[in-house]
C-alpha cells in the first residue's frame, strides 16, 4: 500500500483457488513481511471452506484479512483502480478478441506500477 503499486494474477474465472494464487504472490514479493494483511470486500471467494482451510493450514500466521462492511466502495481503495482501469481500456474498446484486451490490460497495469515506483523514488 505504500508504493501504490498493484500484484494481481489472472484466471479464466474468479475462484477461491485464483484468490490463493493471490496470497501466495503476495508472499513472494514480500519474503520479509513477517505477516501480509489484506482489506477486502465481502466477495464469496475470499471467505469461502477452501481460503479459511488454508489461512488455518499452510497461511496460518502469515495472512490476515480485514472484511469492509458490505457494499462499501468508497472505502476499498482498490475500486478506485478498477474504475480507472475500466475509464482507460475497458469502457468501449475496440479489441477484437479478449487475448488483445488483456494484453492492454496488462500493458495498463504495468504502466501503472512503474509510474508509482517512480514517484515513490
Amino acid at each position: 500500500m505504500r508504493t501504490g503499486v498493484l500484484t494481481w494474477v489472472e484466471g479464466a474465472r474468479k475462484t477461491s483457488y485464483l484468490f490463493l494464487d493471490l496470497l501466495d504472490r503476495l508472499l513472494q514479493q514480500h519474503p520479509q513481511a513477517q505477516r501480509v494483511h489484506l482489506i477486502l470486500d465481502n466477495y464469496r471467494i475470499h471467505s469461502s471452506e477452501v481460503v479459511h482451510a488454508a489461512l488455518r493450514g499452510y497461511l496460518a500466521g502469515r495472512v490476515v484479512l480485514h472484511f469492509l462492511p458490505p457494499y462499501c466502495p468508497d472505502d476499498n481503495r482498490i475500486e478506485r483502480v478498477w474504475q480507472d482501469l475500466h475509464a482507460n481500456v475497458t469502457r468501449n474498446h475496440r479489441c477484437a478478441t479478449m487475448a488483445v484486451l488483456m494484453n492492454q490490460v496488462r500493458y495498463y497495469l504495468r504502466k501503472r506500477n512503474r509510474n508509482k515506483l517512480r514517484a515513490a523514488a
